[in-house]
């Protein structure tokens, strides 16, 4: 009897909780500038990561980031990110392993055929069409 009041005083609460709807066409507004910096580690006292970031509140983003690697190096890891995109500098980089290297070799040829054949197509549909496609602007 106990488990069944209980069961329904949690299915109340939950059913009378006041959810605020989030409307995907609302506006969103502009962005706001923002700082933050926090280190963490496995244990009290280790420190093995670290993050400050930056915002200046016009889209541009500053950052860097440090952590120690299972080989006991640490990594640094300077960063903007803009409307270009994000733009990481490497402290102490890693050398690509074979495999590793294939992969990016596979990557590029296959983005080499994909941005063709979309040439191709937007070629093929002309100018008057090219408006009618939806475009993303992250």
């Amino acid at each position: 009897m106990k488990v069944l009041v209980v069961l329904m005083l949690v299915t109340w609460i939950w059913a009378t909780d006041p959810k605020v709807p989030v409307d995907p066409e609302e506006p969103v507004g502009p962005p706001q500038p923002y700082s933050f910096t926090y280190a963490a580690g496995r244990y009290p006292g280790h420190i093995d990561r670290t993050h400050s970031e930056t915002s200046d509140g016009s889209g541009t983003i500053r950052g860097m980031f440090a952590y120690v690697d299972p080989r006991y190096q640490v990594r640094t890891v300077e960063y903007v990110a803009d409307a270009q995109g994000f733009h990481p500098v490497l402290s102490n980089p890693v050398a690509d392993t074979p495999t590793v290297a294939a992969a990016k070799a596979k990557h590029a040829d296959l983005y080499a055929r994909i941005a063709a054949e979309h040439a191709r197509i937007a070629a093929e549909r002309g100018p008057e069409q090219e408006d009618q496609t939806q475009h993303l602007n992250y």
